[in-house]
């Protein structure tokens, strides 16, 4: 048993060094404060809306932050009812990724987050990528912040965490860092600490755009409908992919324990 353990951890301690050494020397990045009132330029935003077949989005930055609406409109599920859908990306395209956005109040709909490695498909049930967001209405309506992959429509749980945000009185920071096959999503109350952070491994898309989404259905009552701030994508520098990694690494660890325990 402790030869395998031992062996475990080397592994996992040498895909650590080999992720902080694995980052690109470009510092590529994106920053838009929406101080231009528009979404057309420095960055130029790519609108989504195809993927329920919903209609009538909105996208709006004239107040110098950037308001998506999506009516439910779209195709039907039983639990759902009708679908709504509304999302927007910018480029260049990442590989590695720190996408960041403050989420500021309210917001309504049954998931809304940051998007990375987004294939920008806006086809109907196309659109793939990685998403964290936020689930006011799950766990019993206590809320949860999901880390997703995204498969058209089918928006695949692979980490998940109870926690609720203070929407009406309080904005937050959602962050998503997809470094190889790690991801490492996070929020913070803006102004404040970290309230979530939740860590997954997914190799299922290796580059794409980097944006927001969202999504709600017609039985919960409310549309989807969110505003963001200061949105960023860049390369993570290489401290953080290390620290993101020993994180991932000693998530695993605890798994492992439990397992063998």
């Amino acid at each position: 048993m402790s030869c395998f353990m031992s062996s475990w951890v080397r592994s996992s301690l040498a895909l650590v060094v080999a992720a902080s050494v694995g980052v690109s020397a470009a510092n590529a990045q994106i920053f838009d404060d929406f101080s231009d009132l528009d979404d057309t330029a420095n960055p130029t935003w790519t609108h989504l809306n195809g993927l329920v077949g919903s209609t009538g989005q909105t996208w709006d930055a004239s107040t110098g932050q950037y308001h998506l609406n999506g009516p439910t409109n779209g195709f039907a599920l039983p639990n759902t009812g009708k679908l709504g859908f509304v999302g927007s990306y910018t480029g260049p395209s990442f590989s590695d990724v720190v996408v960041t956005a403050d989420f500021v109040q309210p917001a309504t709909g049954v998931a809304f987050g940051v998007m990375a490695r987004t294939d920008g498909n806006n086809a109907f049930n196309q659109l793939k990528g990685y998403g964290y967001v936020y689930e006011p209405l799950a766990a019993g309506g206590l809320g949860e912040v999901v880390l997703y992959k995204m498969v058209g429509a089918t928006l695949s749980d692979i980490g998940s965490q109870q926690v609720t945000l203070d929407l009406a009185n309080k904005d937050y920071t959602f962050s998503l860092a997809v470094t190889g096959t790690q991801l490492h999503g996070q929020v913070f109350e803006v102004g404040g600490g970290m309230v979530a952070e939740k860590f997954a491994v997914d190799a299922a898309y290796a580059s794409g755009f980097s944006g927001v989404f969202g999504y709600s259905g017609a039985l919960a009552g409310v549309p989807v409908d969110f505003t963001i701030d200061n949105f960023g994508a860049r390369v993570p520098e290489p401290g953080s992919v290390l620290l993101a990694s020993l994180g991932l690494v000693a998530t695993l660890a605890q798994r492992r324990r439990r397992n063998v325990a």
